[in-house]
C-alpha cells in the first residue's frame, strides 16, 4: 500500500490527536501527584522564577536607558547593556525601598497601636452585644452552649501554643526568604545582563526544532503574550495604587480609624481581579466591627462604591480594552487560577487565559476561513 503526502498528513494529525488526549486524561487523572511534584520544582525554583519576573517588569526601564538616555554616548554597547541593566535594577530597589520606608513605619505603629487597644476594644463590643442580647430577650442559653460546642479558648491556647513553638521554624523561614530574596536579585540582575544571548538561545531551539511556519507563529505569540503581561501588571499596579489612595481619602473624610492599614491592605488585594476589593474588605470590616458596628458598616459601603468605581470607571479606563476577553472568561480565570495555584494563580490567571483565548480565537477563525464559512 502506498502512502502519499496527504495520508502522511491525517496520520501525523491522527497521531498528535492521540498523543495529546493521552496526555489530558494522564494529567486528569493523576492531578493531586502531578501538582504536588510541580510544588516542589517550583519551590526549588522559586528565586530564579522571581528573578524572572523582576527581570520583565525591570525590562522596559532597561531599554529606556539604554536605548533612549544612552543613545548619543559613545561608549560600547556591551558597557552601555551593562549599565543600563545595573541601573534599572538600582532603581527598581530604590523605588521599592523608598516605597517600604515610607510605608512600613506607619503600617508598624498602626498595628502596634491595634494590638494595644484592641483588649479594650472587644471589651467594649463583648458589652454592646450583652446588651443588645437583654434589649431583644435572644436566648443566652443557646449562645453559651454554641460557645462551649466551638470550646474558642482551648483553639485560641491550641494555635497561640503552635505559635510559640514554631518560632525557631519561623526565624528560619524569615532568613531564607532574605536569602532566596538576594539570590533573586542576583538572577534578576544576570538575566537582564544576558537576556540578549537567552533570547538567542531559545530562537535557535524554537527554529531548530519545529517548522518555520509553526516557529515563526510561535515567535510572535510569546512577543504578544509578553506584551499581555506586561499591561496588565503595570496597569493593574497602578489601579491599585490609586485605589488605595482613594480608600486612604475616603476613610480620612469619614473619620474611619487605621485608615492607612486598611486602605494598604485593600490596595495590595486589588492586585486581584474580581474578587480582590472583597478579599481587602473583610479583614477591614472585622477590625472596624469590634471597634463599632457602624464604623464596619460605613466602610462596607463605602468599599462597595469603590469596588463599583474601580470596575466601571478607573479600570477601563487604566487598562482599557487590552485583554479583549469577554467578563465570564475574566471570572472563569481567576476562579480556576485560584483553584490551581491559590492566590497567585488569582493573579496570573487572567493574563494567562487571555493568551489562551487569544491562540484559540486566531485558530477557529483560520479554520473557519478555510472552510469558506462566514458565521
Amino acid at each position: 500500500m502506498q502512502i502519499n503526502d496527504e495520508m502522511k498528513k491525517k496520520i501525523i494529525t491522527y497521531v498528535i490527536i492521540a498523543l495529546i488526549t493521552i496526555v489530558f486524561y494522564f494529567i486528569f487523572f493523576h492531578f493531586d501527584s502531578i501538582r504536588a511534584y510541580l510544588d516542589g520544582i517550583f519551590k526549588l525554583l522559586s528565586p530564579f522564577i522571581i528573578g524572572f519576573a523582576f527581570a520583565f517588569l525591570l525590562n522596559e526601564p532597561m531599554d529606556y536607558i539604554e536605548f533612549k538616555l544612552f543613545r548619543n554616548w559613545q561608549i560600547k554597547e556591551k558597557l552601555k547593556h551593562t549599565l543600563a541593566a545595573i541601573l534599572a535594577l538600582c532603581l527598581g530597589i530604590i523605588v521599592v525601598g523608598l516605597f517600604l520606608l515610607i510605608l512600613l513605619p506607619q503600617l508598624f505603629k498602626s498595628v502596634y497601636s491595634l494590638v494595644s487597644v484592641f483588649p479594650g476594644y472587644f471589651d467594649e463590643f463583648e458589652k454592646t452585644v450583652v446588651a443588645f442580647v437583654n434589649d431583644y430577650n435572644i436566648d443566652v442559653k443557646q449562645i453559651s452552649d454554641w460557645l462551649n460546642q466551638v470550646n474558642l479558648l482551648d483553639k485560641f491556647s491550641t494555635v497561640f501554643t503552635s505559635f510559640i513553638t514554631n518560632v525557631p521554624l519561623l526565624f528560619y523561614s524569615f532568613t531564607k526568604g532574605i536569602m532566596d530574596l538576594i539570590v533573586s536579585i542576583m538572577a534578576a540582575f544576570y538575566m537582564m545582563l544576558e537576556k540578549k544571548r537567552f533570547m538567542r538561545y531559545v530562537k535557535k531551539i524554537n527554529y531548530a526544532l519545529l517548522p518555520k511556519n509553526f516557529a515563526d507563529y510561535l515567535t510572535e505569540k510569546v512577543i504578544v503574550s509578553g506584551q499581555i503581561f506586561n499591561d496588565f501588571i503595570i496597569g493593574k499596579f497602578i489601579d491599585s495604587l490609586i485605589i488605595g489612595i482613594l480608600c486612604y481619602v475616603g476613610m480620612l473624610i469619614l473619620n474611619l480609624p487605621y485608615a492607612l492599614l486598611l486602605a494598604v491592605i485593600v490596595g495590595v488585594t486589588n492586585m486581584i481581579p474580581v474578587f480582590g476589593p472583597f478579599i481587602g474588605a473583610i479583614p477591614g470590616i472585622f477590625i472596624l466591627l469590634i471597634i463599632h458596628p457602624l464604623y464596619a458598616l460605613y466602610f462596607a459601603i463605602f468599599i462597595l462604591l469603590l469596588q463599583q468605581f474601580d470596575g466601571n470607571i478607573l479600570g477601563p479606563l487604566i487598562l482599557g480594552d487590552r485583554l479583549g476577553i469577554p467578563s465570564l472568561f475574566i471570572l472563569f480565570s481567576v476562579c480556576i487560577g485560584g483553584g490551581l495555584f491559590g492566590i497567585i494563580g488569582m493573579f496570573i490567571g487572567v493574563p494567562v487565559f487571555t493568551v489562551f483565548y487569544l491562540v484559540v480565537k486566531e485558530i477557529v477563525n483560520y479554520l473557519l476561513d478555510k472552510k469558506k464559512l462566514d458565521v
